[in-house]
């Protein structure tokens, strides 16, 4: 046989291999979806399961995300006020400026003038009659010194800047000393750990749920194995290879996953969506950043769902398998 020929032989051989594998394989799936459609009870229990499950896991995302915009958000509207002498030359000033700047934690720094710090006071008094007062009784004098709004990215290193403030020759250029406590920081610190706290028990009763779908689709698929023993059974005598007989269970099982991925897909998207359309940023809560996140990546978002639905499908079905299947 001429070298020509024992190649097209062998491509003929290949070709035929993998047509009988793809085959093989359409009838897996197409068994699979025979025996999820046999029994309506068995296949939704397992699907709404699985649906809570893959929801919790995406609101707990979905939440994590939305308490670090709103902390952020919050963190942002901290700031330090140096406050200046009045007799302070422009070079001090800036000399002060700039080493406040060098610090990693400042994003920002704004100069407040006398007469913007008392314009800003008069407005804060507004309805305080007797700070009204005090003010006027001092016959267009300031007492209020200038000083610089100090924005900073993270609230728990403001030593830093008390640290820098604090040398000989950055004290002797401020009107008092700065504080960087306060009941603003301390609330926002108290809003960060109690959205730590509600991540960390998110997490928990996600993989409870997981668990607890784990352990339905188990059943469910041993249920499925036991009603189909006598198949199995004939199947095996007749030499149906292992993964054949395995194959429409898994298949079973992965649909459980997939459906129960858009689902839970569509019901947080639209849960995030009718958040943000009743203004929920007025009680301070940022939700927009999470939803344009959540739209433009929306593809992800269920690739991501499938395989977290396929992958807990499968543990199901190879544990189901591997206890009541015997081949």
């Amino acid at each position: 046989m001429s070298r020509k020929a024992a190649t097209g032989k062998a491509n003929r051989k290949r070709e035929k291999t993998m047509r009988r594998k793809w085959i093989t394989m359409m009838r897996v799936v197409r068994y699979g979806v025979s025996n999820f459609s046999r029994n309506a009870w068995l296949t939704t229990a397992a699907t709404i399961v699985m649906v809570l499950t893959l929801t919790i896991v995406l609101a707990t995302l979905t939440s994590q995300l939305v308490f670090n915009d709103t902390i952020k958000q919050l963190r942002d509207k901290i700031d330090v006020s140096v406050y200046l002498k009045d007799d302070i030359s422009q070079d001090d000033q800036k000399k002060l400026e700039h080493a406040l700047k060098s610090l990693p934690i400042v994003t920002g720094i704004d100069y407040v003038s006398k007469e913007e710090a008392r314009e800003k006071f008069i407005q804060d008094s507004k309805g305080n009659i007797a700070q009204l007062q005090a003010i006027d009784a001092l016959d267009g004098k300031n007492p209020l010194p200038a000083s610089l709004r100090v924005y900073v990215n993270d609230t728990n290193k403001l030593n830093v800047i008390n640290d820098l403030l604090n040398k000989d020759e950055y004290a002797n250029m401020q009107a008092k000393k700065a504080s960087t406590a306060g009941p603003r920081r301390e609330a926002i610190e108290n809003i960060a750990r109690g959205a730590q706290f509600t991540s960390i028990g998110g997490l928990v009763v996600s993989v409870v749920f997981v668990v607890i779908s784990v352990m339905i689709i188990f059943n469910t698929i041993r249920m499925a194995i036991f009603n189909r023993r006598d198949e199995i059974e004939i199947m095996k005598l007749i030499g149906a290879e292992k993964s054949f007989i395995r194959g429409p269970f898994i298949v079973e099982a992965s649909l459980y996953g997939v459906i129960a991925a858009f689902l839970s897909t569509a019901l947080v998207y639209a849960t995030l969506s009718v958040l943000t359309r009743a203004d929920i940023a007025a009680y301070g809560i940022k939700a927009d950043p999470t939803l344009h996140v959540f739209t433009a990546f929306m593809p992800l978002v269920i690739l991501c769902q499938i395989i977290v639905g396929i992958i807990i499908g499968m543990i199901s079905s190879t544990l189901a398998m591997r206890r009541y299947l015997k081949v």
